[in-house]
């Protein structure tokens, strides 16, 4: 499970989190811990809560459907989404080249 990464990084307590979401912080840190299994009312509450899908909050294999957006890169999600298509065209070249040399 995601959880301990996303409450890391949004550096909040299990407390604050089980408030939020009106579980018991115990539960919350067995969640955590997976020791138990959430409820689907729970990991839904919590997928809303960290704004991720299910399929991410349960560490599922990545596919090609947008899931969780890590906030630094939210706002060049946004620009990109805002591109007509020749300069979106433009701008998979320009990745492409960046992911090639990045290897």
């Amino acid at each position: 499970m995601k959880i301990l990464e996303l409450r890391k990084e949004k550096q909040l307590s299990q407390e604050e989190i089980s408030k939020q979401i009106n579980i018991s912080q115990s539960n919350y840190s067995k969640y955590e811990k997976q020791k138990i299994e959430m409820t689907i009312d729970t990991a839904k509450k919590l997928a809303d809560f960290y704004n991720v899908s299910l399929d991410y909050l349960c560490d599922r294999p990545f596919n090609n459907n947008i899931g969780y957006i890590p906030e630094e890169k939210k706002e060049v999600v946004k620009m990109i989404l805002q591109l007509n298509q020749e300069n979106t065209l433009k701008l998979f070249g320009y990745v492409s080249g960046l992911l090639a040399m990045q290897e």
